[in-house]
C-alpha cells in the first residue's frame, strides 16, 4: 500500500494511537500500525520515522490532549470546585465505557506496559501527571477557600488519592466492572474526602446514570 495522494497526518497519528492503545508498545507491529493509518511501511516510514518515533510522537498528542480534557473539567471558580471534584471522579469511573472501543489511558498503559525504551516518552508520561495532579491540587485548593473542604488538609495529598482512585477505576473498568459499579466507588472516594460540614449538609443523593448490574461482567 503506498501513500494516499494527500493524506492527512493527523489522523494517521490518531489511528496509529489507537492501535498503541489497544495492544501496547511491545505489542504492535510496524505492519499494524500501516493498517491501523492506512499507509504501506515505506510511506510511514518516509512520513514518521521508525515505531519508536511515532510512538513518541502518538503518546505527545495523547497527553496534549488529556491533560486539556482534564483541565477543563477541573478549572473554574471556587464556588463549584466541590462538584468539580465529583464530576472528575465520575468521569474518571465512565472513561473505558465511554469509549467506542474500550479504551484505556495511553499513559496508563505505558506506566503498566513498562514501556521505557525511550527516555522521552518516560519524561512525558511523568509530566502528564505532573500537570493533572496540579490542575486537581488548584481544585482542592479553591474547594477549601470556599469551605466545602477542609482547609487544613493537605491538598496535594488529596490530589494524588484522587489520581490513583483514577487509575484504580480504570484498571477495573478493563477488567469487566460495569459503569454503574464504578460510579458507586466514585461517589465512596467523594464521601471520603474531608467535606466540611456544611458541604455535607448540602450533598444531596445522585442518581446513577443506569440501572444496570453492579456484578462483574463475565
Amino acid at each position: 500500500m503506498g501513500r494516499p495522494p494527500g493524506f492527512d497526518k493527523d489522523k494517521v497519528v490518531q489511528a496509529v494511537e489507537r492501535q498503541f492503545r489497544r495492544t501496547g508498545y511491545a505489542g504492535t507491529s510496524v505492519d499494524d500500525i500501516a493498517k491501523a493509518g492506512g499507509l504501506g511501511r515505506g510511506s510511514l516510514y518516509a512520513a514518521f520515522g521508525d515505531k519508536s518515533k511515532l510512538y513518541l510522537r502518538t503518546l505527545q498528542a495523547y497527553c496534549d490532549r488529556n491533560e486539556t480534557a482534564w483541565a477543563s473539567v477541573l478549572e473554574g471558580p471556587d464556588d463549584t470546585a466541590l462538584e468539580r471534584l465529583h464530576a472528575y471522579l465520575v468521569k474518571s469511573a465512565r472513561f473505558v465505557h465511554d469509549d467506542s472501543d474500550g479504551l484505556g489511558c495511553m499513559v496508563t498503559g505505558f506506566v503498566v506496559e513498562g514501556a521505557d525504551h525511550d527516555p522521552q516518552a518516560t519524561a512525558r508520561v511523568r509530566q502528564a501527571f505532573t500537570r493533572i495532579e496540579g490542575s486537581l491540587t488548584e481544585c482542592v485548593q479553591a474547594a477549601q477557600r470556599h469551605g466545602d473542604l477542609d482547609p487544613e488538609a493537605d491538598a496535594p495529598e488529596i490530589s494524588q488519592l484522587l489520581m490513583a482512585t483514577n487509575r484504580g477505576m480504570e484498571v477495573l473498568a478493563r477488567a469487566g466492572f460495569d459503569a454503574v459499579a464504578l460510579e458507586r466507588v466514585a461517589d465512596q472516594a467523594f464521601a471520603g474526602l474531608p467535606l466540611t460540614a456544611r458541604a455535607r449538609s448540602q450533598q444531596a443523593p445522585r442518581p446513577l446514570a443506569s440501572d444496570a448490574s453492579r456484578t462483574l461482567l463475565a
